[in-house]
């Protein structure tokens, strides 16, 4: 018995010791390019502020992406791993970033389920495949591939309930998303670790060449998701309102329709005044050129103040 527990522990120490030999997976890092970056106006995870083109070489070397194996993703999350174990992926990229918990100055739309959203800029992002020419002390980074990109990269999302990639075509589907369109964050304010992988596939209408996913390991604060509501203009009411009105500070002139497509009202006008059509009595919605400035009369009278709405909205004023 002795000589068998002898015997015993010797293998498994055999074992032990080749399992301990064994190479750690190979991270899957690109050999073509110097450098994958992260872009967008959102927050690296130390709270630096990042940002698109135009950064200096500290912000592209803390935004910069870290090459990992596939094994990796295991520790990330389970089901993106099994997810990834489904592809043929060639390079794999990770990096952590705060997503929608700053205020990035603009919005962009997105679908959450099915349902259409405008969301902060912060929660829009890109990653670049980039040369770094190195001059002595100084970097300079050139992006030779952006992530995902009109025609030539196109990226799926492996995780749909937090990210939302638009369709990748050039003629906009009917939210009026194509490949022009921001990919952007829908799991809500928070951490995020993102991964994402170059298949070995080249991008095609119907083949996606990378696949993006977004982890969250903490919720955070940040601007809200708003939901797009259709306007419907037999909702609303209308009215006139300018320099004529103070802007707001005595009641709009009210304006009437017989088929809820084409409002009037007839309305008194002074020399050079200005003046919009609004909704509601609100500024949440407010029309006057085309380019969105305000309406102009010369001459002093009574005019004929027309809203129609149809494929464009078209506000006019006509001398009575």
């Amino acid at each position: 018995m002795k000589k068998f527990l002898v015997a015993l522990l010797s293998v498994l120490m055999v074992v032990a010791m080749a399992a301990c030999s064994q190479p750690a997976p190979k991270a899957l890092a690109d050999d073509t390019h110097a450098a994958w970056v992260a872009h967008g106006q959102y927050l690296l995870a130390d709270g630096t502020q990042n940002s698109w083109n135009g950064k200096d070489t500290e912000l592209y070397e803390a935004s910069a992406l870290k090459a990992i194996a596939l094994e990796d993703v295991k520790a990330i999350d389970e089901t993106l791993y099994n997810t990834l174990s489904g592809k043929s992926v060639k390079y794999l990229y990770t990096i952590d970033l705060l997503l929608g918990t700053n205020d990035a100055g603009w919005t962009t739309n997105a679908l959450i389920d099915g349902k259409l959203y405008r969301v902060n800029g912060s929660n829009a992002f890109k990653i670049a495949q980039c040369n770094v020419d190195v001059d002595g002390d100084n970097k300079v980074y050139a992006e030779d591939q952006w992530i995902s990109d009109p025609k030539t990269a196109h990226a799926e999302s492996l995780t749909p309930a937090t990210l939302f990639m638009p369709i990748w075509q050039e003629e906009s589907d009917e939210y009026g998303f194509s490949w022009a369109s921001n990919p952007a964050c829908i799991g809500g304010p928070g951490l995020y670790t993102l991964v994402i992988a170059q298949y070995t596939t080249v991008s095609s209408a119907s083949e996606p060449g990378y696949g993006i996913g977004l982890v969250k390991k903490e919720a955070k604060t940040g601007p809200e998701y708003e939901l797009i509501v259709e306007f419907v203009p037999a909702d609303h009411t209308f009215g006139v309102v300018g320099s004529m009105t103070d802007w707001g500070g005595v009641e709009d002139f009210a304006m009437t329709t017989e088929d809820n497509k084409t409002w009037t009202a007839e309305v008194e006008l002074p020399a050079g005044a200005e003046f919009k059509v609004r909704a509601d009595g609100k500024w949440d919605n407010s029309w006057g050129n085309a380019d969105g400035s305000n309406l102009t009369v010369a001459d002093a009278g009574t005019y004929v103040v027309t809203i129609t709405f149809g494929d464009e909205v078209v506000v006019t004023a006509t001398p009575k």
